[in-house]
């Protein structure tokens, strides 16, 4: 993998890494809910408070036990050119996707993703002959080319996760600016303590059946504006 422009200097390495948290990362994580959308629709998520303790558990049952832990192995690979580490990693993520449309969620993500650093002359190795690459993977190899800390890395991909879903609430339960903001802050925390944590090969994964009943319903809504 190689990029014509070298990331030298904190400067540059924290630019970049703006850059991989911006909503305007055109990877169109904007049209997705990740189930969200059938809570609101269920009146599972109802105002700012169920919203904040939606995002809270989810994030908590999910992604710091599945999505940081991976690319924290994603990165270390792709960092040490293990290019069978880095099938493995990204086949157990695909694999832990528990409905077809969180599944599509991350392949179509990764897609792009791909294309966007392909644009970026960030030409990575042919090792896709069966797999496609997920997001998480394709978001941990920019982190590894533009030499930005696993640390740093994986907390600009929870903090886009997290916002992404306030404004998924924002938008369709609908809740304010300024609860949107204490959601965000009060996430500050959650997110620090899934950076930390230092789990075995066998401590990760999730389950969380309502999440993927919820996911399931939403792929035949009737009425909807995020994507299956």
């Amino acid at each position: 993998m190689t990029s014509d422009k070298a990331a030298g200097g904190s400067t540059v390495k924290l630019l970049n890494l703006m850059r991989l948290a911006s909503p305007a990362l055109p990877v169109g994580a904007f049209a997705y809910s990740q189930g969200l959308e059938s809570a609101i629709d269920e009146g599972v998520v109802a105002d700012a408070e169920s919203a904040g303790k939606w995002i809270k558990e989810v994030f908590e049952q999910s992604v710091s036990y599945l999505d940081i832990p991976v690319m924290k192995r994603l990165h270390q690979a792709w960092c040490n050119q293990d290019d069978q580490g880095v099938l493995y990693w990204n086949q157990f993520l695909l694999a832990s996707r528990e409905t077809s449309e969180l599944l599509k969620e991350e392949q179509q993500m990764g897609a792009a993703m791909k294309r966007l650093l392909k644009s970026l002359n960030i030409i990575q190795p042919d090792i896709w002959h069966k797999d496609k690459p997920g997001y998480c993977c394709q978001f941990a190899l920019a982190g590894c080319v533009w030499d930005i800390p696993s640390s740093e890395l994986t907390s600009a991909f929870a903090y886009g996760w997290v916002e992404n879903q306030v404004s998924v609430a924002t938008k369709l339960v609908p809740i304010g600016q300024s609860d949107a903001q204490r959601i965000l802050e009060s996430m500050f925390v959650t997110i620090s303590d899934a950076i930390e944590l230092d789990l075995s090969d066998d401590e990760l994964g999730q389950s969380m059946p309502g999440l993927a009943i919820l996911s399931s319903w939403h792929e035949k809504q009737s009425t909807r504006l995020f994507r299956s």
